[in-house]
């Protein structure tokens, strides 16, 4: 199993957003030094307590401090970009990074963030998956055509010059972020791989949608590929396991917990989404006692034991994504300590 890293350029309380860009460039780049797979960074326009509006900026400009790493975006809000213009500022981040960028695809067309963009929130889920189909079909063919002509339901271009094209062939390799029960089936129609998360969907549940995920990309796709299955976790380890659980309890206040009813949040224009199908609720409803149900929050050998089983209950899984400092009130230093200490004690039980 491989790890890589995932930000989302938490701006706390009392945090400064331009200085904790050029901290995540910093982790990053520490992360590329200590073997970390790859670096994830969000995509989370209006939301304050997580100000990471431009992913591909910022893996531009972490490519340059780290020469290993690969990146991706997790995940791409595709209802705030056009098709052409988004295929476009990929291919110059893939230049920008040497080739070593993935996209994960997320956002739904209607949602409370895309209204800010003109589009409807009447949108049906229908709808938004056929946009999204549509989109995905553009970037691919964008991406190997100098000039573009493409008539679908939703967008159509006559010859449009695509400037530049990426160096990877036949593009970025494109995933979805999956945190309903549907999207798994529906990353697989597509031919893309999948990045689920436990913050969203319990272990069991990602254990199924896994075994789904490889029945039905085999069927879509005649076995001539084989998309990867991630998944994503918050995760910290220190010393022991107290001091893991006490440094991110400073994380996870009850003042930060959406109430039940309509899925209101002021960090967010329009509020969170909190009720995902799983049945398990969204992390954004956990006080810290049911957070560590679904986190690792640990010492070494207790962070293996937990990632142990997480390899034995997904053999197919591909990387796990760590997130050291979800919600954000862990200082940098505190992060990269963290990050050492997995590398040091951790990996290497998985290499």
């Amino acid at each position: 199993m491989k790890f890589g890293l995932f930000w989302q350029v938490p701006g706390y309380e009392g945090s400064d957003v331009p200085r904790r860009h050029w901290e995540t460039i910093e982790e990053i780049s520490l992360g590329d030094k200590l073997g970390f797979e790859e670096a994830w960074l969000a995509e989370s326009p209006f939301y304050p307590t997580r100000p990471m509006s431009q992913p591909l900026l910022v893996a531009a400009a972490a490519a340059q401090h780290a020469p290993r790493i690969r990146f991706g975006t997790l995940a791409t809000q595709i209802p705030m970009h056009h098709p052409i213009e988004y295929a476009t500022s990929a291919a110059t981040c893939d230049i920008l990074t040497g080739g070593r960028l993935d996209l994960c695809l997320g956002g739904r067309y209607g949602g409370a963030s895309s209204t800010v963009m003109g589009i409807s929130p009447k949108t049906a889920s229908s709808t938004s998956r056929s946009m999204v189909s549509e989109f995905t079909s553009i970037l691919r063919q964008a991406w190997n055509s100098e000039r573009l002509s493409y008539k679908g339901e939703f967008w159509e271009f006559d010859n449009v010059p695509v400037i530049p094209q990426p160096i990877q062939k036949p593009g970025p390799p494109l995933l979805m972020a999956a945190n309903s029960d549907g999207s798994f089936s529906f990353a697989a129609q597509q031919n893309m791989g999948v990045v689920g998360t436990t913050l969203s969907q319990p272990l069991p549940n990602l254990r199924s949608h896994a075994i789904s995920f490889a029945n039905h990309s085999e069927e879509y796709t005649k076995g001539t590929t084989s998309q990867p299955f991630h998944i994503a976790i918050s995760l910290f380890v220190a010393e022991t396991r107290e001091k893991a659980r006490s440094l991110m309890s400073r994380n996870w206040l009850d003042s930060d917990i959406i109430s039940d009813g309509p899925p209101v949040h002021s960090s967010a224009i329009g509020g969170g989404r909190h009720d995902f199908s799983s049945g398990a609720g969204g992390w954004g409803t956990w006080n810290f006692e049911e957070a560590i149900q679904h986190c690792i929050y640990d010492s070494p050998q207790g962070c293996i034991e937990k990632l142990k089983n997480i390899e034995e209950q997904i053999p197919s899984i591909g990387q796990c994504i760590v997130e050291f400092n979800r919600r954000g009130r862990l200082t940098t230093d505190e992060v990269q300590g963290s990050m050492q200490l997995f590398a040091n004690k951790v990996i290497p039980e998985f290499n």
